[in-house]
């Protein structure tokens, strides 16, 4: 308990600015400062145990919703909630360990109501003349709003660094492929990159539907395969959601293999049938593109001319690997995606029997 004489010797700390007649009434002052200020202010008594509150302003009380008579006796913990982060708690006890002059924490802390709010807080040790720790001067001011305006600059900062990551990728395809389309007329040459732009605006779409969290594997070859192809295609492959990094390359590599076989391979044929297996091994995913049923094959010349822009696609943007091999069944292809794919809800494209 404090005895008379550890009262009589504190003083506070000397005033700034003050004519010697207002030091008469120092003390009543002082308390009427902290109890009008708007800044909510307490004082925990330090040589009692757990420091509990002995003095709490009333805009202490407007901030948390607590009465007077819930405030004073305990400690400011009182204030913490399931969200407060013990680092913060933490940082806490060491400025009070520290002896600091003044420290500041932001916290976050909850009212009465448990509504949470942030709470910058600011402590003090107040000590008497021999240094002697007596109390704990605290003032709360509530940053919520600041906190939250960061927040959202910074989720506007990283939407929009993925909003140019996003661009920037579909740019490198669109530079690749325009820079790989060969053709005779400059009509081919617009159709070809017509089809691979269109390409890429159907999967940014699926993507769109989905809050750009990826695309499941079947969906992506459901709105490149024509509507004359799907009874001449087999699919067999594991419910896998592929990563919206690639989404739009895995759709331009099926946009190129459909177009190929419609062109020049088992697609061109009336007896023509295609295989598309996929799986995932290891964190990679394997496709099996296999042709059947061609009754000629293509000229080398013309054979895969849209398949070259495949093959770069593959190994130098998405670091993959691809075995092409024509025989006289038709287009045998391997690719090998080194990825970590997740796993997806069943395909709604069914396998062709």
């Amino acid at each position: 308990m404090n005895d008379t004489a550890d009262e009589a010797s504190f003083q506070g700390d000397a005033p700034a600015a003050a004519q010697p007649s207002a030091l008469v009434d120092r003390r009543e002052l002082a308390l009427v400062a902290v109890e009008r200020t708007r800044m909510p202010m307490v004082v925990s008594d330090a040589r009692q145990d757990d420091c509990p509150i002995v003095l709490a302003n009333e805009a202490f009380l407007s901030l948390t919703g607590y009465s007077a008579e819930e405030v004073i006796g305990r400690n400011c913990r009182f204030l913490q909630g399931p969200g407060t982060d013990e680092a913060d708690v933490e940082a806490i006890r060491a400025g009070l360990a520290e002896g600091a002059d003044l420290f500041e924490v932001e916290i976050l802390n909850y009212r009465k109501d448990g509504t949470a709010f942030w709470n910058e807080l600011a402590i003090s040790p107040v000590r008497n003349e021999s240094g002697e720790l007596l109390y704990y001067f605290a003032s709360q001011k509530d940053i919520t709003s600041r906190r939250r305006a960061g927040q959202l600059e910074a989720a506007e900062h990283q939407l929009l660094m993925e909003v140019d990551h996003r661009a920037m990728n579909a740019l490198a395809l669109v530079q690749s492929f325009v820079t790989l389309t060969k053709a005779d007329t400059a009509a081919g040459f617009a159709a070809a990159v017509r089809g691979r732009v269109g390409a890429l605006a159907k999967a940014h779409r699926l993507l769109a539907a989905a809050g750009w969290s990826g695309a499941d594997m079947g969906e992506l070859l459901d709105i490149e395969l024509p509507a004359s192809a799907r009874e001449r295609l087999i699919t067999v492959g594991d419910a896998v959601r592929l990563p919206p990094s690639l989404v739009q390359p895995i759709a331009l590599v099926l946009h190129e293999l459909l177009t190929n076989a419609v062109e020049h391979g088992a697609l061109a044929s009336s007896r023509g049938s295609i295989r598309l297996e996929w799986r995932k091994q290891d964190g990679d995913l394997l496709l099996h593109w296999q042709e059947e049923g061609l009754e000629e094959l293509a000229e080398p010349g013309q054979r895969g001319v849209g398949l070259r822009m495949l093959d770069s696609l593959m190994r130098k943007q998405l670091h993959g690997s691809v075995d092409m091999r024509w025989s006289p069944p038709g287009l045998d292809l391997r690719m090998v995606l080194p990825i970590a794919v997740e796993d997806a809800a069943p395909s709604e494209l069914d396998p062709v029997a």
